[in-house]
């Protein structure tokens, strides 16, 4: 049989690809995503328990039986928004440090990573930072040990400014008060607003380098002072597909 041109259960293959078979499996990506993308815009509109399972096929223009060939309950829709976010913070973090050893530039890089992040993702951020409470069982053990693997990050970078006299020891709160504080660029930042994301960093790195007291060699610290990643770069790297960039088509 020719490699060119081949028929297998009916269908047309050239040069050994399944056309058709191709296909379905494009559009049953894209209805993968569509779903994602409205459960993250109802759940951050309506909150997990006040989101049905057909309020999200709805949303994405699909049936109730369609969903369940991708996810088996909303449960899973929830947890899939909250594995990708986490996963990015995390890539996201360990890579803004990789090159860094300074306790400071390490915070500063951490923070505008996580300012990113929420600017661009603000609904996925606003689901995973507020929603964890929906879970339980083996999902919430999985998720928390995916938040618990970001937070240490944090707590090593803390730990080595106090270690080396940069940071003022304010013990676990400071990592918290941190984290409470940048999560909230998910629900007021807006692109059109007076500051820009770049700005938006530089401004929290000042506030986070402030709030850990950092200093070298008796002078402090401010985000002129250290070396933040490029933030422009940043935007496109942290983008997460599931972010819904408008209201979904069945609302």
């Amino acid at each position: 049989m020719s490699t060119a041109k081949q028929v297998d259960n009916g269908r047309l293959m050239r040069g050994g690809r399944i056309t058709a078979g191709s296909q379905r499996r494009a559009r049953s990506e894209q209805t993968e995503l569509n779903l994602l993308r409205a459960a993250t815009w109802l759940f951050s509109e309506r909150g997990f328990h006040g989101t049905g399972i057909r309020d999200i096929a709805d949303a994405a223009g699909a049936a109730v039986s369609a969903l369940y060939y991708y996810a088996s309950s909303k449960d899973e829709l929830l947890l899939a928004v909250m594995r990708r976010s986490l996963g990015m913070l995390v890539s996201g973090g360990e890579e803004a440090i990789r090159d860094r050893t300074d306790p400071a530039e390490r915070l500063a890089a951490l923070i505008t990573v996580h300012v990113v992040f929420h600017a661009r993702n603000p609904r996925a951020a606003r689901v995973t930072d507020g929603e964890v409470r929906a879970l339980s069982g083996k999902d919430r053990t999985d998720i928390l040990r995916h938040r618990d693997a970001y937070e240490a990050v944090w707590t090593a970078t803390l730990r080595a400014g106090v270690a080396d006299g940069s940071f003022v020891d304010r013990g676990d709160v400071a990592r918290l008060a941190l984290l409470e504080m940048l999560n909230g660029v998910a629900h007021w930042y807006r692109p059109r607003g007076q500051l820009s994301v770049p700005q938006l960093c530089e401004r929290f790195a000042d506030m986070g380098l402030a709030l850990m007291g950092a200093s070298r060699h008796g002078r402090t610290l401010t985000a002129a002072d250290v070396r933040l990643p490029d933030t422009q770069m940043l935007l496109d790297r942290v983008e997460l597909a599931i972010e819904p960039r408008r209201k979904p088509p069945g609302l």
